[in-house]
């Protein structure tokens, strides 16, 4: 190699590690695509409707649109503002429910603080009595939390479209209800139908609220039954008549409430839907309207109808209009004890209240005779319950339901309608 040659590889390997050297200690900037420019957010942190919180000074803040995500693009704090940013990032909705939701109970939650210990600072040496409210600070705190219970619930409908009762229930009750109920129906109809139910549900609470007591007046009433017909529309055009049916007999208020008319009942499919017939008709015929008198005898009517459909259920279906053998049917399936329990017991109760009225209605008893009497009646039917349930149920019996085992020897100036 030459001279010449040996000078231009020296130089070459010189300016190599110059620019080596530049590149190490060169200050660094976003890399920037032709596209992407610096852009200035006003931060300006201000509460907006339906979101509480403190005002906050101006905050500019200079960010890069590069492919990497910044939080403080979506964040407002405005709820509107802020889920609406989420659903333009591609948020899914469970996910803003999740987050709106989690946000708003504890704003509420920090609210529902102040109230309890009235903003006193915390001193360790205080005992119950000085940290204790006084009965002004009590009232005070009951109204406050009162006004937040009543504010939250058209907070999360506006916000979200949900239900805040049954949102809560998701985290304390059961989170697959629905699925059960729904269970029936494909996907497409199960979500349809959920989506739909808040949605109603949205505009009678609405309706509520602009009355602000129970709907009683005429304009309530009709925007109430505007909502109805609204609902069995819509229905009609996701289900077929078949799959409304069934619908109506897992979900609508008449059902459930048939559910608990009926219990000690035992009622087949083939019963309930039968009876559900009929008192589904008498409840669309008396939606928000009709007087009371009507309504009694229409339910009169109603419950002979059902009479003669039941054939020889008559008389299991009678009974169980009784609401102390209800009650008696609910405690004996809580504690698990044979089927046949609540009848043995019922036709005790029967037995001894029948020998009460006797005693009431023989006007020839001394009242020194008739005292002994009743309260021999008292006596023996305890014995008679306490032998069918054991005695530790019959404690939990008489306590509650069976309050009426210590009724039996009341003192003759108690009326018969005394006796539960």
């Amino acid at each position: 190699m030459n001279r010449r040659g040996f000078n231009v590889l020296v130089a070459l390997n010189i300016l190599f590690a110059s620019l080596l050297v530049y590149s190490f200690f060169a200050p660094r900037k976003p890399a920037l695509s032709p596209m992407q420019e610096p852009i200035v957010i006003n931060a300006h942190r201000n509460p907006g409707p339906g979101r509480m919180g403190k005002d906050r000074p101006p905050l500019s803040v200079v960010l890069y649109r590069t492919n990497q995500f910044h939080w403080r693009e979506v964040e407002s704090e405005d709820y509107r503002t802020y889920i609406g940013n989420l659903r333009k990032i591609g948020c899914p909705e469970n996910t803003i429910k999740d987050i709106i939701l989690t946000d708003v109970m504890k704003l509420y939650a920090a609210r529902r603080g102040q109230f309890f210990h009235n903003g006193k600072a915390f001193r360790f040496w205080e005992t119950n009595e000085r940290r204790a409210l006084n009965a002004r600070q009590l009232e005070e705190k009951e109204r406050q939390l009162a006004q937040i219970d009543k504010e939250l619930p058209p907070v999360l409908r506006d916000l979200l479209g949900i239900n805040y009762e049954r949102e809560i229930n998701k985290y304390f009750v059961d989170t697959q209800e629905d699925d059960r109920r729904l269970g029936f129906l494909d996907g497409t109809k199960h979500s349809r139908i959920l989506a739909l139910r808040e949605e109603i549900e949205t505009l009678r609470e609405d309706v509520l609220e602009r009355a602000g007591s129970q709907p009683t007046g005429p304009e309530e009433i009709a925007a109430l039954k505007q909502i109805e017909r609204q609902r069995k529309q819509r229905l009609g055009e996701i289900l077929s008549q078949e799959e409304l049916t069934e619908y109506e007999l897992r979900t609508s208020e008449t059902a459930e409430r048939l559910r608990a008319e009926l219990v000690g009942f035992n009622p087949t499919e083939e019963e309930f839907r039968s009876i559900y017939e009929l008192r589904k008709a008498l409840d669309d015929r008396f939606l928000f309207q009709g007087t009371a008198e009507e309504k009694k005898e229409a339910e009169h009517d109603l419950d002979e109808m059902i009479r003669a459909r039941l054939g020889d259920r008559v008389a299991d279906y009678d009974r169980a209009k009784n609401n102390d053998f209800r009650n008696l049917v609910l405690f004996t399936e809580t504690h698990e004890l044979p089927s046949s329990t609540a009848a043995a017991i019922m036709e005790i109760k029967q037995i001894a209240e029948q020998e009460r009225r006797s005693l009431f209605a023989n006007r020839g008893v001394a009242e020194p005779e008739r005292l002994a009497a009743l309260r021999a009646i008292e006596s023996e039917t305890e014995k008679d319950v306490k032998d069918t349930l054991g005695e530790k149920l019959f404690r939990k019996y008489s306590q509650n339901a069976g309050s009426w085992v210590r009724h039996l020897s009341s003192p003759p100036s108690a009326s018969l309608a005394d006796i539960p």
